[in-house]
């Protein structure tokens, strides 16, 4: 308890050093400029014209295809997933990558309020209706020493803009190796056995559409074996909703 106290102090100490000097809603959060009233989300009218979002995209796993494209990626011919599909918001190039890595590595948890806005307006236009908002859960350890659950704060954020529950259905019980710099074969086979369902909530998600929520998508892999531990306990249909889309060029 005392331990906790401690760690929620200093939380509380950096998130008031960050405000100082990275004030919310004031500056771009993509080039630190001065915003106005055409600032849309905490970003400038410049880049917000510049954000690479996502037009045409795989209909099942949403990785950007070419303006000429249509229907599936060829990965998706080739391959089953356990989720009926997945969308992203941007392409993870540039002012998103960027982005990402503060709010995920330097401790800039602000940022997760205007992605999570840019989550919730392309929510509002898809086509389906969840009952429950869940995130990908992060190891125990892991989500000490960082401090927070950057996934599961977005999910949050959206839940509550929809008025829907979000809960914490899945657990990470392996603390597999980061997959950042695994291949697309490595990242299968790196999340095998890594989830499971967590028993508190398995009652309520019995038959119900799940909103699976992650900050960037890169092979499907994690997002497919969260699904995975879904569907075995009880899910109707698990839709994934992720900030980004990393494309990548591996072999299928």
């Amino acid at each position: 308890m005392i331990e906790q106290k401690k760690t929620s102090k200093w939380n509380r100490f950096k998130q008031y050093l960050l405000d100082i000097f990275f004030p919310r809603h004031v500056k771009c959060i993509f080039c630190g400029g001065e915003l106005n009233e055409r600032a849309h989300n905490d970003c400038c009218e410049k880049c917000l014209t510049n954000l690479p979002f996502i037009k045409n995209f795989c209909a099942r796993c949403g990785e950007p295809m070419s303006d000429y494209s249509a229907g599936v990626c060829l990965r998706c011919k080739r391959k089953n997933y356990d989720f009926v599909c997945a969308r992203s918001v941007f392409e993870y190039t540039n002012k998103i990558v960027a982005c990402v890595h503060k709010y995920k590595y330097s401790g800039q948890k602000f940022l997760c309020e205007p992605m999570a806005a840019f989550l919730t307006e392309y929510l509002a236009r898809w086509d389906i209706s969840p009952d429950i908002v869940t995130s990908v859960p992060m190891f125990k350890k892991k989500e000490k020493a960082r401090g927070y659950n950057q996934a599961k704060i977005l999910a949050e954020i959206v839940a509550k803009n929809f008025n829907l529950p979000y809960l914490d259905l899945t657990i990470k019980v392996k603390d597999n190796p980061s997959q950042t710099t695994l291949h697309f074969k490595e990242r299968q086979d790196n999340v095998k056995d890594v989830f499971d369902i967590n028993k508190a909530h398995k009652a309520e998600m019995s038959g119900k559409t799940i909103l699976l929520i992650d900050d960037v998508y890169t092979t499907g892999a994690t997002a497919s074996g969260v699904s995975s531990v879904l569907k075995k306990n009880g899910a109707k249909q698990i839709y994934v909703l992720t900030l980004a889309h990393a494309v990548i060029n591996d072999e299928i």
